[in-house]
This record gives C-alpha cells, sequence and structure tokens, in this order.
C-alpha cells in the first residue's frame, strides 16, 4: 500500500470542445497508450449509451482510497473513456495536466475496467463516455458524466472571435464588398444541423450538405432533407464523409463504416466486411474514375467494380496505415498523406518518401491538394507531432510549380492568417485560391501577393472553422462551416 504525505488538489475543468478533423479528444491531457484512440466513435451516443459494470467500477475508488491519503484531496478529475463495439474501454485524455501518480492509477484502472457498449438499434457502436472521480472529505467518489450534446454544439459552432497569427500582413480586404454572402442554418431553414465538414456540388449544381446530424439536399433555392423515404438514411444519420465522381454518382461513408452509392436513381450499399472500408477521414474522386477511400488499415481504391488496398504491406515507404488524404493530380501522380508522413507514387509507379526528402513536405500529412490551369499544385500540410503549440511553421501548404519548385506558405512568410489549414480550392473564374483554415475562417489568396481573410468579425461569413469549398456552374462558391451552409456569389 502507497501512503502519500503531502495533500492534492486537482483541478477539475468541463470542456466541451472537440476537434472531430484529427480525432475527438475533448480533454487536454491526452493519452497515448491507447491505440484505439483513432479510429472514429461518437460522443456519449446510443440508445442505450454506454455505462460500466457497477461491481467492477466500484472497485476503482476503493483501490484509490486503499493506496492513497487522500484526506486533504480536493476537486475532481474527468476521464475520457472510449468504449469500443465489444466492451473494452480505454482512457484517451484527462483534465490532470500533472498527471498525478493517482490520475495515472485510475486510467489503469478504467482501462481494466467492465463495460457496457452502447448500442444503436441492434448493433453495439463506439463512443466515448466521461467519467468523474471527485476527492471531498477524505472520500472518492466515481460517476458518469453525460454529454450535454445542445451545450456541446453551441460550443463548437460558435467558437469565438478568430484567431489570427499573422501579426504583420495587413489585410484591407478590397474584394469583400463585391460578393454578396448568404448562409443557412437550422434557425433559418431546413439545415439538418449547422455543423458540417464536408459538402458537394454535382452535375446539375446540386448542393449535398453532410451534417453531423443529417444531409440536405440545396437546388439554389430550396433546402431537401434526406431521411429513409428519400435516401439510404435515416433523418439524423451522421456521415463521415461525400464526394462525387466524374459520372455524377454520390459516394458516401455513413458513421457505421459502411459504402453507399448514389446514382441519381438509386442507393446501394456496399458490404463493408467485404469492401474492408471501415473507418473513413475523407472520400476522394479523381478524372480517372477511381474513388479513393482514405482510411485508418490504408488507401482503398475502387475502381470499375474491384476494390485496392495500398498499405505499408504493399508499399514498404508508406509511412502508416492511417491515410488522411488522397489525391491524384493532372500528370497522374498519386499524393498520399497519412499521419506519419506523406508519399507520392507517379505514374511509372516509382515511390517519393518526403520523410526521406528536403522538401517542405518532410514530417508532414498532406490534408489537401488543388490545381491551376498552369499545372501548379497547392498541398496542405498537417504538423501530426505532439506539440503544445497550436499554429504550427511546418504547416500551411506548399506550392509544387510545373518546373519542380517548391514554396512553402505560412503565416510567417506570407499573408496567410493561420497555419492549421482544413481545405483549398482553386477558383478556376477569379484564378484564386480559397483557403479554409481552422481559426481564422475564409482566406483568399490571388496567387501574387494579394491576401484577404474572411470571417465573422468583419463579414456575414458565420464561423472561424471552415471546412470543404466547392463551386457550381455559374462561379458560385458553397461553403461548409461550424455554423451553417455558406454561399459566396460574385455581384
Amino acid at each position: 500500500m502507497i501512503r502519500i504525505k503531502t495533500s492534492f488538489i486537482f483541478c477539475f475543468i468541463i470542456l466541451t470542445s472537440v476537434t472531430k478533423i484529427w480525432g475527438q479528444n475533448i480533454f487536454k491531457q491526452m493519452v497515448d497508450s491507447c491505440k484505439s484512440g483513432s479510429v472514429s466513435f461518437c460522443l456519449d451516443c446510443g440508445d442505450p449509451k454506454a455505462a460500466y459494470d457497477s461491481v467492477s467500477f466500484s472497485e476503482i475508488s476503493k483501490k484509490i482510497s486503499s493506496s492513497y491519503n487522500i484526506s486533504n484531496a480536493k476537486g475532481g478529475i474527468m476521464f475520457q473513456v472510449l468504449i469500443d463495439s465489444l466492451g473494452y474501454g480505454c482512457v484517451i485524455s484527462h483534465t490532470d495536466v500533472s498527471n498525478n501518480k493517482i490520475t495515472q492509477d485510475i486510467v489503469r484502472y478504467l482501462n481494466a475496467c467492465k463495460w457496457v457498449p452502447a448500442r444503436e438499434g441492434k448493433k453495439t457502436v463506439r463512443s466515448s463516455i466521461n467519467v468523474l472521480f471527485r476527492f471531498s472529505q477524505g472520500t472518492v467518489s466515481g460517476s458518469i458524466q453525460r454529454v450535454n450534446n445542445d451545450a456541446l454544439n453551441a460550443n463548437m459552432k460558435n467558437p469565438g472571435e478568430p484567431k489570427i497569427y499573422n501579426k504583420t500582413y495587413k489585410y484591407n480586404n478590397p474584394s469583400l464588398s463585391s460578393y454578396y454572402i448568404t448562409v443557412w442554418q437550422k434557425e433559418n431553414s431546413d439545415l439538418p444541423q449547422d455543423m458540417s465538414q464536408h459538402s458537394v456540388v454535382d452535375k446539375n449544381d446540386i448542393v449535398w450538405y453532410v451534417t453531423f446530424n443529417g444531409i440536405a439536399k440545396f437546388d439554389g433555392k430550396s433546402l431537401t432533407k434526406l431521411d429513409e423515404n428519400n435516401s439510404a438514411f435515416k433523418v439524423k444519420e451522421n456521415i463521415e464523409a461525400i464526394a462525387i465522381d466524374k459520372d455524377d454518382n454520390k459516394w458516401l461513408c455513413g458513421y457505421d463504416g459502411g459504402v453507399y452509392k448514389f446514382d441519381n436513381k438509386n442507393w446501394e450499399k456496399y458490404d463493408s466486411t467485404k469492401v474492408g472500408v471501415k473507418s473513413v477521414y475523407n472520400i476522394v474522386c479523381t478524372n480517372n474514375g477511381e474513388v479513393l477511400f482514405c482510411d485508418d488499415k490504408g488507401l482503398f481504391i475502387y475502381k470499375d467494380g474491384a476494390y485496392q488496398l495500398l498499405n505499408n504491406q504493399k508499399i514498404k515507404e508508406l509511412p502508416s496505415n492511417r491515410v488522411d488524404y488522397a489525391y491524384r493530380d493532372q500528370q497522374n501522380r498519386l499524393w498520399i498523406g497519412t499521419f506519419s508522413g506523406s508519399i507520392m507514387i507517379d505514374k511509372d509507379q516509382k515511390v517519393t518518401s518526403f520523410n526521406d526528402s528536403d522538401s517542405p513536405v518532410k514530417g508532414t500529412c498532406i490534408t489537401f491538394a488543388a490545381e491551376d490551369e498552369a499545372g501548379n499544385l497547392y498541398l496542405a500540410l498537417y504538423d501530426y507531432t505532439r506539440s503544445k503549440v497550436r499554429d504550427r511553421e511546418k504547416e500551411g501548404f506548399v506550392k509544387l510549380s510545373k518546373d519542380g519548385t517548391w514554396t512553402h506558405y505560412n503565416d510567417l512568410n506570407s499573408g496567410l492568417p493561420a497555419n492549421h489549414i482544413n481545405s483549398m480550392f482553386y477558383d478556376k473564374f477569379e484564378k484564386v485560391l480559397w483557403i479554409g483554415t481552422n481559426e481564422a475562417g475564409l482566406a483568399r489568396f490571388d496567387l501574387k501577393d494579394g491576401w484577404e481573410v474572411y470571417n465573422n468579425a468583419n463579414s456575414k461569413v458565420p464561423s472561424t472553422l471552415i471546412f470543404h469549398i466547392s463551386q457550381d456552374s455559374k462561379g458560385s462558391l458553397y461553403v461548409s462551416t461550424y455554423d451553417g451552409m455558406m454561399r459566396i456569389t460574385k455581384k
């Protein structure tokens, strides 16, 4: 039995913000030992929701009480526990930034605890729950703290003031007055929810807006919700990703890992056990008819009815099987970004490993790509190394010119307002690059030296969190944000 004479005062903080792109770790102190933390899951979802085995859980408080002198301990520690579909639990984050020995022991006990997985209908699903251990008057007690989803959504969709990390560039925004900005939100339309990371425009200029709580179509005038009567999904379905191929088929991946295709007449579901796709970060459609599924198991490539899996067993240069993004460019080069580095496979199947190069892509994950008419390629970069620094110099984006020259843009050497980029889109009508940032809003770059930034502090742009950007045949931009669907139209 361990006795510690010094008294403990624990800081108890409940945070309700979460970043879904790179994981759903709610609390500041992340736990590296949880290998299952990389998979997708929902926050305290299900009916019934996940729960603990009462006998197993009660033993944790007894073990802490018998191992430590907690007579002077005050406060509480929150733990986020990921519970898989089989009932195995693993702590992925907690609130104790000091990572005290008591906290470490509770993490170990929670990981060994018996859990009851959440259910959605007849199947069990992965979800995380928050567990509070409170210290008061010499006792310790544990309990589940259910997530307030309304408060969580409100916090995520209203991020507050934009964060401009670039302190030297002066943003005059001369083009802002030349645009009409229109925003649709749940409060003033039939949008099922405001928070979205994916949206696309099809060949008929129909916008497909995918939210965390349902899908809607927009024909330029009105929104139509998708449900079990007009799609393969329920009205509140959580869709992981969506893309449109060259034949105007819509490809979607549901939260359950199921792959769906809509050919504008019929919905078809592909058996995920046969396809292999399970935890999708992005779906990307190429000009040569491929559908790329970026998955925790590697890159799944669908073409002409057949699937091919690229992983580091087949391609030894692939740094990791956790593929976040892939893109095939005009020169038939395949770019693959993983959470351990990025590679490029050229048309002759020669592989370039950027972790072994001197390029600015070294040590980063490619998370998005865009090309202009001149053949210049733009790649958004993510620094996957663990750090407390939010704005990282290695991020931003790179331009690979047709002659092979690399140019790195970040908020230290250009007008980029912040380095963390969610998406990019090349506007062929105006010949500018639009950049969706994670904290600063929407950036406009004229490809020379003109930078503008539009966000909720200087325009009708509703959010600092800007995600997918698409364009219709008339040049209007449709943008998915954390606070509604936005359209930008030239006056």
